[in-house]
């Protein structure tokens, strides 16, 4: 079922590229699908549709929640191609076929702005509060922030989050947290499963940044440490999303993401 979710993930978000740039220049259209096409972590973008199962509908009611949240990652992600940022996120998975500081910037913007735009016309009645939702997640207290810290570590500027959360939480952990709470938002969850949903995100989220960090590591020691933390933030979703039928989506993408 994972195999064929991703799948479609990938095919539906192609389609919603091709849709809104049929009339752009074909470099751009190139660019957008490039960035959809390798695309890291789709896992994480899924969370949205395991939730919205959890939450006792079906996997596709959270698809509109997990195509949005692939399409802001990708474009954060493809933005941090840009020379200025040599050697500060250079292990993460090069989205362009060639090195081009103009195109990443437009295409990531392109993505951000599309993926908003769709949300706001396929989420129903909640559409308001997805967006919303959706713009927490990358803005300032989410993705952007942990990718400003990150380059102030680079650079040796050792900071802090004002309200204690983790950079993992920051970087990895608030997207995962929209597409998890989307897809039971989506599926009409109640206010208690809607905060479980969340909290499973936020978790998975960042276990998988802490083993993406130490895929990178050579330190035996750190390694070791990174794969305890994952591993414990794994449990600790799994509490909460249990083993009952309806949880095998959310037991799949975390125990076949390389968490263990």
């Amino acid at each position: 079922m994972l195999d064929k979710l991703k799948q479609e993930l990938v095919d539906t978000a192609h389609a919603v590229i091709s849709k809104s740039t049929q009339k752009m220049p074909v470099a751009f259209q190139n660019a957008m699908h490039s960035c959809i096409e390798h695309n890291y972590n789709l896992e994480l973008s899924l969370l949205a549709c395991a939730s919205s199962r959890w939450c006792g509908s079906s996997e596709h009611t959270g698809m509109p929640a997990a195509i949005t949240a692939l399409m802001l990652r990708a474009g954060i992600t493809v933005h941090l191609e840009v020379s200025d940022f040599a050697g500060v996120f250079d292990r993460l998975p090069q989205l362009l076929e060639e090195r081009d500081d103009t195109l990443a910037i437009l295409a990531g913007d392109g993505l951000i702005a599309l993926a908003i735009e769709y949300l706001a016309g396929n989420g129903g009645m909640h559409s308001s509060r997805l967006v919303s939702e959706a713009v927490k997640a990358v803005g300032a207290g989410g993705m952007l922030t942990g990718l400003f810290m990150e380059v102030d570590r680079a650079d040796g500027v050792e900071t802090v989050v004002p309200d204690g959360r983790s950079l993992s939480e920051l970087y990895s952990g608030q997207l995962a947290r929209f597409a998890s709470h989307g897809g039971a938002l989506l599926a009409g969850a109640s206010d208690m499963m809607l905060d479980d949903a969340a909290q499973i995100g936020v978790l998975t989220g960042r276990a998988k940044f802490l083993v993406r960090k130490a895929e990178y590591s050579e330190d035996r020691n750190e390694i070791r440490d990174l794969g305890f933390q994952a591993r414990t933030l794994i449990e600790q979703a799994e509490t909460i999303a249990g083993h009952k039928s309806n949880a095998v989506l959310f037991n799949s993408i975390m125990y076949l993401s390389d968490f263990i």
